[in-house]
């Protein structure tokens, strides 16, 4: 991104507006007394009709849960444009669900119609990566209900629309051009597979239209233009992280990699330069996860007779279960690290095949520093949530906060590019380096067993 700094804006202005926006208390709940409302705000009317099973502001359940009846009523009713029902059934789906974030979403979106709304799409994998999906929009639900609670964005609520591009970069592609068109539509947060924002991220930069990206890290991504940002840090920072770890561990490592996952491809490029700067050993064996006819008992033993005592291992967000084979089959005779695609439930689920994997991710609810959203987070969710969950929320308020200096899809870019600009919550700030991606640090977490955990074992912060 090479201009981020044509326009200047007003620094005193910029920080009362960040007070609007991001400081003060905040309230979690307030079911009980919802806004007046007004007829049904249209949001997805002009998407093309092969899209539209896939768009949602709330006339239409996209996420399934245990007992979906009283969603689909509320559902219903907004589509139907009887907001008052949808009120009152939301509230009873949430009374029961607390933990849905998509009824959350469309319960502050309802609530939005009678304070004039500014519009932001959130992109999520529902129909790929279910898990995956509802930690990205439990961020996006937390920070429009905290936005709104406060008096919305200069007294404007936030009004949020729901996509499913099941992390395909043609879908991806497709739904960009479609946002593009929707003015009412000021800016966007997504996609989650970088294959996906690879995809998508020239037709919003062609369109005029910010993407704020909140879990797609492979390089590349904000050099599309201007109008793409990145909250958090650049992949080279997680790959050389993970190498002080492993030349602390290891003196020979072994990398298995998905050629055809973009930030697996550039992690693996940032890893290996960084490794053999350092003096350490990279072992011959090709691994590619992609191969289709991947065998990981035959690869892990390959591994082993080259005389690796560490094994990277870089899976696409989606195809993950080869990953997890290697580490079934490696029968803790290797070191394991990985990327942050292998900080999920999944991988916590396979058990003491994965014991002792060191992640390299942007964000712990378990570090020191990010206990004041980590605890907001627990108390809102019932438990901890995930890096994805809370980079999210944090490009939410990053969009919101641009927005409370000129609510335009105009204004909110060269919000954005002033060298100034610093979006503040309990979560901590975000500012961009010149090309668009977010100045941080990444952190190491390892799997280890864990009483208190569903699944018996947990991420958890190395010291280093």
């Amino acid at each position: 991104m090479s201009n981020k700094n044509e326009i200047p804006i007003l620094i005193g202005a910029l920080l009362v507006t960040l007070g609007i926006v991001g400081g003060g208390g905040w309230f979690l709940f307030n079911r009980m007394n919802p806004a007046a409302v007004t007829p049904g705000l249209s949001t997805t009317g002009n998407i093309p009709r092969e899209l539209q099973a896939n768009v949602s502001a709330g006339e239409k359940v996209l996420v399934p849960t245990m007992d979906n009846e009283t969603k689909l009523f509320a559902s219903k009713a907004i589509a139907e444009g009887k907001n008052e029902e949808a009120l009152e059934k939301l509230t009873q789906h949430l009374e029961k669900f607390p933990n849905d974030p998509e009824a959350w979403i469309y319960l502050n979106n309802v609530r939005a119609l009678g304070h004039n709304p500014l519009q932001i799409a959130v992109v999520a994998p529902v129909g790929s990566s279910l898990n995956i999906a509802q930690e990205i929009l439990r961020g996006a639900a937390q920070a429009q209900e905290e936005i709104n609670q406060k008096g919305g964005i200069n007294g404007r609520f936030l009004h949020i629309t729901i996509i499913n591009d099941s992390n395909d970069g043609n879908l991806a592609q497709q739904f960009a051009g479609a946002l593009v068109k929707q003015e009412q539509i000021l800016g966007v947060v997504g996609h989650n597979a970088s294959s996906a924002t690879l995809g998508a991220a020239p037709t919003y930069e062609a369109g005029g239209l910010v993407l704020v990206n909140a879990t797609s890290d492979a390089n590349g991504i904000t050099n599309v233009g201007d109008h793409i940002f990145r909250v958090i840090p650049q992949i080279n920072t997680s790959a050389q992280t993970l190498v002080q770890q492993v030349s602390k561990d290891t003196k020979k490592v072994a990398v298995c990699y998905d050629s055809k996952a973009p930030d697996g491809v550039s992690f693996y490029q940032e890893f290996t330069t960084g490794l053999l700067a350092q003096g350490g050993q990279l072992a011959p064996t090709v691994c590619d996860l992609s191969e289709p006819n991947f065998n990981s008992q035959a690869k892990m033993a390959e591994i082993v007779a080259s005389g690796a005592q560490g094994l990277l291992i870089l899976p696409h967000i989606d195809r993950l279960d080869r990953a997890f084979g290697l580490g079934t089959a490696n029968q803790g005779r290797l070191k394991l690290y990985g990327n942050s695609p292998l900080s999920t439930i999944k991988t916590l689920e396979q058990g003491q095949g994965m014991v002792g994997l060191t992640v390299a991710i942007p964000w712990s609810s378990k570090s020191e520093t990010n206990r004041p959203f980590a605890q907001a987070a627990r108390k809102f969710w019932g438990g901890d949530v995930s890096w994805r969950t809370a980079a999210t929320y944090d490009a939410v308020y990053t969009l919101a906060n641009a927005l409370a200096i000129a609510p335009s899809r105009q204004g909110l870019q060269k919000a954005l590019t002033e060298p100034e600009f610093v979006s503040s919550t309990i979560n901590g700030k975000v500012s961009f380096l010149p090309n668009g991606d977010r100045a941080g640090q990444a952190t190491l977490v390892q799997i280890k067993p864990s009483p208190s955990h569903m699944t018996g074992y947990d991420f958890f912060p190395i010291n280093r």
